[in-house]
């Protein structure tokens, strides 16, 4: 299977959802969980081929998968793995988030050890969908960093390295995408694929057990790990500005997607404009932000 392979520098046309799976790959995955839904399916999907090629060949996969009993237990599982020093992650479409919300919105309080990501598969328009919530605001709601891809290739770097910054914060990270990025196809460049850690060892903490006193504990806490979140997001590779054109004092402000509408159409008209790229969008990088519309007359933000 060409998505295993360990050739860095490899490169090759990836659905969005394939490239966040070769990401997890990347950073060394030892357990991913799902409740699958469109448009995230193909994640799960991807893992569970993965998982049963190798089976036949008579090995064993490098990570555990499973397709759970509902969202809520997908994301229980994967946190388990999390605090036992594991890498998980944990896939579902929008809708999903709202069943795993009552462990999501505590999850945070404790923390995570190992890196956890949730990725959330938003569906504006409703292809295939029951309504177009947006779960941008689950992170504004518990408080927890989150990344949204443009590319499928940005998709699998966020999930790479979205590993380190939930570890980095000791808390799950919300990778938000769209039906549009999960079911593009787009080039990949292969990073080394890492080893897992294959062995996890769960310590007892009583931080871990949320009654009252431990959680108004733990939310001054919580509130500490975002502020470094937002250091954190200010330099960020993935929050930039890009010229195109000779650009004025005319500004665009997207994320996901939405900027390459927007970058494409800039160019097709030959503006002269600025687009200030957000990918790590919580918490948004204040300072930059500020700067950027203080330097443009206009600002257009592109939904």
């Amino acid at each position: 299977m060409e998505i295993i392979q360990d050739k860095p520098g490899k490169k090759t046309l990836l659905l969005g959802n394939e490239a966040i799976t070769r990401g997890a790959l990347e950073a060394g995955i030892d357990v991913a969980t799902t409740y699958p839904g469109t448009p995230s399916s193909e994640i799960a999907d991807t893992f569970s081929h993965i998982a049963k090629y190798f089976t036949k060949k008579g090995e064993k996969p490098s990570f555990y998968f499973e397709y759970s009993t509902n969202e809520k237990v997908a994301l229980e599982v994967a946190a388990a793995a999390s605090f036992s020093g594991l890498r998980a992650l944990t896939c579902m479409k929008h809708v999903g988030l709202n069943v795993a919300s009552d462990a999501f919105m505590t999850y945070t309080y404790v923390g995570c050890k190992g890196g956890h990501i949730i990725v959330s598969a938003d569906d504006p328009y409703g292809h295939s969908s029951q309504n177009e919530q947006d779960n941008r605001y689950y992170a504004i709601f518990g408080s927890a960093p989150m990344l949204e891809p443009t590319t499928p290739q940005e998709a699998k770097e966020m999930t790479r390295i979205g590993f380190d910054i939930s570890e980095q914060l000791s808390l799950p990270l919300l990778l938000r995408t769209t039906t549009r990025l999960n079911h593009a196809r787009g080039p990949i460049v292969f990073n080394k694929i890492q080893k897992p850690r294959g062995i996890g060892r769960f310590e007892k903490n009583p931080l871990l057990v949320t009654v009252p006193a431990v959680a108004r504990k733990q939310h001054p806490v919580l509130l500490e790990k975002m502020e470094q979140a937002e250091k954190i997001s200010e330099k960020s590779q993935f929050n930039e500005v890009i010229n195109i054109g000779k650009p004025k004092d005319i500004g665009i402000v997207a994320s996901g997607v939405s900027f390459n509408y927007a970058k494409e159409m800039a160019e097709i008209l030959g503006l002269d404009v600025r687009i200030l790229k957000l990918g790590m969008t919580h918490p948004i990088p204040s300072n930059m932000c500020e700067k950027f519309i203080e330097s443009c007359s206009t600002i257009i933000v592109v939904e």
